[in-house]
């Protein structure tokens, strides 16, 4: 049986502030944080250094000379 995928709660403004990037932005951030509510990691999501281990994990997408970083806990039993 597959479990169900953890919910997804956004802190402050960080919703907003990732649907106020570039659309290949939205789309490589949504998935790895799709990937993270089933469980698993994204190939380009890496550990957060200065936390304690593997439980807080970013994403950096670079598009056209710029760079974005997404940063979620999956510390968490029932949500990203």
């Amino acid at each position: 049986m597959t479990p169900s995928p953890k919910s997804l709660r956004w802190v402050g403004t960080s919703k907003k502030d990732l649907l106020a990037m570039p659309d290949e932005v939205i789309d490589a951030v949504g998935y790895a944080l799709h990937l993270a509510q089933l469980g698993e990691t994204h190939e380009d999501a890496k550990v957060l250094k200065g936390f304690g281990g593997a439980g807080v994990l970013e994403v950096i997408e670079n598009l056209q000379g710029d760079t974005y970083r997404a940063v979620y806990t999956v510390k968490f039993a029932a949500a990203i």
